[in-house]
């Protein structure tokens, strides 16, 4: 197995620019084969990238000889169609569930988005494939590199969980815009999901799951693509056998460094994911993984002013943090240990172990104001200097047994959640320093010469997290099932705030139960009607950066009542789910009337709205996918100002009403596929009040892909076809981030 540790440890240098331990030095010292490798050494992290991609192509070529020194492989035939349809209703349904039980037999509504599924559509980043889900409107802030709005919540509201591991304290904190490459899919629970994950996701939970090591040898796999604004994107991976019936590994590398129509800007996001699969014994199994982010912006884009409420297109290029001493990057590390023990066939027990580790750091101009005239200005104020340390240490066993409640069969499973999270951050307060520039052509900056003050230590904040949680499903006939479960969580949070003069400390014990309860019945072997009501929690923001004045707050509580249907038909052709659902949350926190730098929660916000997706596979040359999602989300009771003005009946911000997607693709023959794919977005509010909002808009996305060979093919994109100005998010009510223009993509990908 050594050409299989030292590509391990080439891309691992490549990517990084990392020692990756000595004995990864050792190791290719001592392969003869490998030194005169374009990999013999380090490799600078500024290599270029169409040095990569040929990097790339030349690990394929050898890659087949490595791995022809180790085994003989017989030829296996593999008949079938890619899965390209998030209504998977006969996939295991791991992210909504921990009964091993299919998307049908959940009463919630679910999406499962493959590899191959995020391909054919044309996703690179988390965002762009998550957006594709029903209901989902994404965009991302200079703070927040990804958010997602769904059954009218945003933020806190919607969950990202890591291989199944929610980072505690809040969504906004860990979230970054992920190339999709290193993925094996995206699985998508809407609703509230506290019953699994704890505190937070009352819209939905959205879990990233990485490539992990098959039994079967893996072709290695190289792809590349050139895009407009100078982008590229890179991704190699392989994995297999490393001893037969003991051992077995993946390893992914990709590379996305792309630029943008906003002037100054260019980002660059780094992963390699590694994992080894150990067979102990035939009835135990230990995953090892390994995951490796770093991401970096050059002049990271905080949004455009808004010019008397509208989008000015004099002004989509224009990028006013053109700093020469910027600074927006993060750096993160997973490691986890995943064992898997199945005695007999009524028990599993699996048992995750987990550390995360991540380091952000930006320093920046944030906000913007325009200023009308003959000479028309932007000001822009608001610098700051800052950074995050954040570890999360964890956790969790839960065991699943398949058996019988008296003559019923029953499928109980229980569990245990344990997690420390220690959080630091240093900051300068964000001076105001208003300085104006020129709104077509503001001049390169300094942060150092618009404000003297520095960061310095602010908070510290440590969470200590335990939960017990329970699920079952009996099945009271062979077609009519009761799906039940329950969570405690206790989690104790102390805060000491540097801050503040005597550097104060607060501490608040937060204990809470959830439930989830619902009946699935097949009407027909292929027609399952369901019917569930949950409950979840959620802090009135991020623990990690509540203030001293509102670290005493109770947690916010929603409850939702569900329905739908999920049916296949058309002899296998076709599958179509359906969701209606009415979501209320309490306890949202609104300011103080006397002091508005408090907050009370006194506040109610709710939704009704109904989702359907459809996927329909006619002929072998036509697939048809699509998604519609309509909601009525509304403050209830809610104001805020002083004195108190009510926005009740209002929309919460960034909630579309309507959101639709619609994908066709048409492969006349073997080697070409065409695709298209159209996406419409209705009217969302940026402010409470409901005076500034970004129009509707619809997306074109157009793909052709040409199979040179079972092994290669090419691939052209467009997308937003039609050129489009909208903005897809907004940092403040006035101030909105533009999307990107028209695009080319050409792309190339191997198998080897």
């Amino acid at each position: 197995m050594p050409h299989a540790i030292s590509l391990a440890y080439s891309v691992c240098a490549l990517l990084f620019n990392s020692t990756c331990g000595e004995a990864g030095r050792l190791l290719i010292a001592q392969n003869s084969t490998m030194k005169s490798s374009v990999f013999a050494g380090p490799t600078s992290l500024a290599v270029k990238p169409f040095a990569l991609a040929m990097a790339a192509v030349v690990l394929g070529i050898w890659a087949p000889s490595a791995y022809a020194e180790q085994q003989e492989l017989p030829t296996v035939t593999v008949q079938g169609s890619r899965v390209t349809s998030g209504v998977a209703l006969d996939a295991e349904a791991g992210t909504a569930t921990r009964l091993g039980v299919s998307v049908k037999d959940v009463p919630a509504s679910v999406e499962i988005l493959t590899q191959e599924a995020m391909r054919a559509q044309g996703s690179r980043t988390m965002v762009e494939a998550v957006e594709k889900a029903a209901g989902f409107s994404g965009g991302f802030t200079g703070g927040t590199p990804g958010t997602f709005s769904v059954r009218g919540f945003t933020n806190n509201g919607v969950a990202f969980l890591h291989n199944g591991v929610r980072i505690p304290g809040g969504t906004g904190m860990s979230s970054r815009n992920m190339d999709v490459a290193n993925f094996d899919r995206i699985e998508v629970l809407r609703g509230p999901a506290s019953v699994l994950y704890g505190e937070g996701a009352i819209g939905a939970a959205v879990n990233f799951i990485s490539r992990t090591p098959s039994r079967k040898q893996a072709p290695f796999e190289a792809s590349y693509a050139f895009s407009s604004f100078n982008s590229h994107r890179l991704h190699a991976g392989t994995g297999g056998p490393v001893k037969e019936g003991a051992a077995y590994y993946r390893i992914d590398a990709s590379l996305n460094d792309y630029g943008s129509h906003v002037e100054d800007n260019r980002s660059r996001l780094e992963r390699l994911t590694g994992s080894l699969l150990f067979t102990l014994a035939p009835s135990l199994d230990l995953t090892l993984e390994f995951d490796k982010m770093r991401d970096r912006q050059k002049n990271a884009y905080w949004g455009t002013p808004l010019v008397n409420g509208r989008i000015d297109p004099a002004l989509r290029r224009v990028n006013y943090n053109n700093l020469n001493d910027d600074r927006f990057a993060a750096d993160t590390t997973w490691l986890r240990a995943n064992l898997s023990w199945t005695p007999n066939a009524q028990w599993e027990v699996r048992n995750q172990l987990y550390h995360y580790d991540s380091y952000r750091d930006w320093r920046n101009v944030e906000n913007l104001t325009y200023n009308a005239g003959a000479a028309p200005t932007v000001t822009r104020f608001s610098w700051g200097d800052l950074d995050h340390d954040h570890q999360v240490t964890g956790n969790r066993t839960e065991a699943l047994h398949k058996g019988s409640l008296g003559a019923l069969e029953n499928r109980l499973a229980i569990g245990m959640d344990v997690n420390a999270t220690r959080f630091a951050t240093a900051r300068n307060g964000f001076p105001a320093a208003p300085q104006t520039v020129d709104a077509f052509n503001p001049a390169p900056g300094s942060f150092a010469a618009a404000t003297p003050i520095n960061r310095s230590p602010a908070r510290r904040v440590g969470i200590d997290q335990w939960s017990i949680f329970a699920e079952d499903q009996l099945s009271l006939t062979s077609a009519l099932k009761l799906v039940g479960g329950l969570r405690h969580d206790r989690f104790d949070v102390n805060w000491t705030y540097f801050d503040l003069a005597g550097a104060p400390s607060e501490s608040k014990t937060y204990s809470a139960n959830s439930y989830r309860a619902g009946l699935v019945y097949d009407v027909l072997p292929n027609l399952t009607l369901y019917a569930s009501y949950a409950t979840a929690v959620e802090p009135g923001g991020t623990l990690l950066l509540l203030n001293r004045n509102q670290s005493q707050l109770a947690l916010s509580r929603a409850k939702q009542w569900e329905a739908g249907l999920k049916q296949g038909f058309w002899a296998g052709k076709g599958e179509w789910t359906l969701a209606i659902y009415d979501i209320v949350k309490t306890n949202v926190f609104v300011p103080d009337p006397v002091n508005p730098a408090n907050r009370l929660p006194v506040g109610r916000q709710s939704s009704t709205g109904a989702e359907v997706s459809v996927s329909l596979r006619p002929t072998r040359q036509w697939t048809l996918d699509a998604n519609l999602a309509l909601v009525n989300a509304r403050f209830d009771d809610f104001s805020e100002g002083s004195p108190p003005v009510s926005r009740n009946g209002n929309t919460p911000t960034f909630v579309p009403e309507a959101v639709a997607n619609l994908g066709v693709r048409y492969a006349p023959d073997a080697q070409w596929e065409f695709g298209t794919w159209v996406r419409r977005v209705s009217t969302v509010h940026t402010d409470n009040a409901n005076t500034v909002r970004l129009p509707a808009y619809t997306t074109l996305d157009l793909g052709a892909t040409y199979k040179v060979s079972k092994r290669l093919e090419i691939g052209m994109r467009v997308r937003n076809a039609t050129d489009a100005l909208y903005a897809h998010w907004a940092y403040r009510p006035q101030q909105v981030m533009i999307a990107e223009p028209r695009t080319y993509e050409a792309s190339v990908r191997a198998s080897f």
